[in-house]
């Protein structure tokens, strides 16, 4: 599966989504905001219009008040309304009677006689302090609107009423012709537009020196993880994540130290198995010196004393190998002493440990060979390591191969590597085994008898490969033998 990219990895970052969040709420906000300024906008030219004209009927009352004495419907009421409406045609002129209701009307063709209008907001707006705009049902006006009201005497009985006045307020305007028609708008627009922007701007600047600070904290805890325990970070805040650097950096020294104190028993304990192997050495081979000078001064007649110092001697072999082989284990598994590179021709080594086990593969009636088609190629390693690694491989096959069977170097170049390869074709390894063999100390079936192994070989080779950058992996077939691979960097 690919990475993500850059560019993915900052869309799904935290910084990218506090970012949309807050553009986004931003942008809601902000268009909430002119939606409602609109419409205050219509409010405010509606409340202008009736604190402009809020004694008009007053006004208008004394031009009505005598001819309305003769009545509603009488020729001078008529005419004065005309002569009113032809100053001003956009009033509407309505006389109510003492409950709201429409006894007449003057323009509009006597639209909305006998409908009623509420008195409540006609009570409101005569107040002492009306709070503007005060709006009313109006007839044949299709809604609420605007107006001016003031109370009269009708007819020759003084009855009362009111004189209703609708002032045709068309103040709303869309945001588009607001921005056409009104410079304060426009200026009102593009302050917004301006702070807007500056929001954002300011907001985005906060959001990223917030999240640098736990994406410096993201960053350590990942070098941390990759083996880099060395890593802290300076908290800047007595915040929560300075709280967390805080307890990051104390987790981090806990961490260490127990990794310090794990390193130095384990040093301790290859020390340990280094001297102890070290010591057997010498009453081992004082052992072994007596062992042989009892069993030459033995007579032929001797048997039974000369087979138990051969097993003493068998013994000793035995426990010499093995301490050997601690010996090789504790000083492979120090990963603080660095490796001893060396360039030499690997088909060289090859054919040099070849030589060493021509003796016992004559022996045992195997025949052991090398197949290096380049005897040039030269590697960089450790060449102490990669012998006891060769020579361990090599054992082992002679010892897991029958007469009559072969065992087989081999090393070729391949990828910018010298990939090497151990073959037998003797017992091999069953499939519940290959993932055992390279632990220390295990043993397969076959070499559970007494001076067969230790158990250490090929944990040994596998400590070797590890240490350079490489691994051992083994393929084997029950009854048809066991190839061991590794691959060495060439120099």
């Amino acid at each position: 599966m690919s990475r993500p990219g850059r560019a993915g990895r900052l869309f799904r970052s935290l910084y990218a989504r506090l970012a949309l969040v807050y553009l986004a709420s931003l942008i809601v906000m902000s268009l909430g905001t002119a939606w409602i300024a609109v419409g205050q906008f219509d409010h405010l030219g509606r409340e202008w219009l009736q604190r402009s004209q809020l004694n008009l009927a007053s006004n208008l009352k004394h031009v009505l008040e005598a001819p309305l004495s003769a009545g509603v419907d009488s020729a001078g009421t008529n005419e004065a309304a005309k002569r009113i409406m032809t100053i001003n045609p956009a009033l509407s002129l309505y006389v109510l009677d003492a409950h709201g209701k429409v006894i007449d009307a003057y323009g509009h063709g006597k639209c909305g006689v006998g409908q009623t209008i509420s008195l409540t907001a006609i009570h409101e707006l005569l107040s002492a302090m009306p709070m503007l705009p005060v709006y009313a049902t109006v007839p044949c006006h299709g809604g609420k609107n605007v107006f001016s009201a003031a109370p009269v005497t009708i007819g020759p009985a003084h009855t009362p009423g009111y004189l209703f006045v609708v002032l045709e307020a068309k103040t709303h305007m869309s945001m588009v012709g607001m921005w056409q028609t009104s410079s304060i708008s426009r200026s009102l627009l593009i302050a917004g537009g301006v702070a807007l922007l500056l929001s954002a701007g300011l907001g985005l600047l906060l959001f990223a020196l917030l999240t640098r600070r736990f994406s410096r904290l993201t960053r350590a805890v990942q070098r941390f993880a990759r083996g880099d325990y060395s890593q802290r970070i300076e908290p800047v805040a007595d915040d929560e994540i300075g709280q967390a650097s805080r307890a990051f950096n104390e987790l981090a020294a806990t961490i260490e130290a127990q990794l310090g104190a794990l390193r130095e028993n384990d040093r301790q304990r290859r020390e340990l198995v280094a001297n102890l192997s070290h010591d057997f050495r010498t009453p081992l081979t004082s052992l072994r010196g007596y062992a042989q000078q009892l069993r030459a001064g033995l007579s032929s007649t001797e048997h039974n004393q000369r087979e138990q110092l051969d097993a003493i001697l068998n013994n000793v072999s035995r426990l010499s190998h093995l301490a050997d082989q601690l010996s090789l284990l504790a000083r492979v598994d120090v990963s603080e002493r660095p490796l001893r590179i060396d360039t030499f021709p690997f088909a060289e080594l090859a054919h040099d440990i070849a030589g060493k086990f021509g003796p016992q593969a004559h022996d045992a009636g195997v025949a052991l060979s090398v197949e290096c088609a380049d005897t040039t190629l030269q590697v960089a390693a450790d060449l102490e390591m990669i012998d006891r690694a060769l020579t361990n491989l090599v054992d082992n096959a002679l010892r897991a191969t029958a007469p009559g069977g072969r065992v087989q170097i081999r090393a070729h170049a391949e990828a910018g590597d010298l990939a090497v390869s151990v073959i037998d074709d003797g017992v091999g390894l069953s499939a519940e085994e290959l993932p055992l063999v390279t632990q220390r100390f295990y043993r397969t079936a076959s070499g559970r008898t007494p001076g067969d192994g230790t158990g250490l070989g090929l944990a040994i080779v596998a400590e070797i490969c590890e240490r350079h950058d490489s691994r051992l992996t083994l393929v084997s077939t029950p009854g048809a033998g066991t190839q061991a691979n590794f691959r060495l960097a060439l120099a």
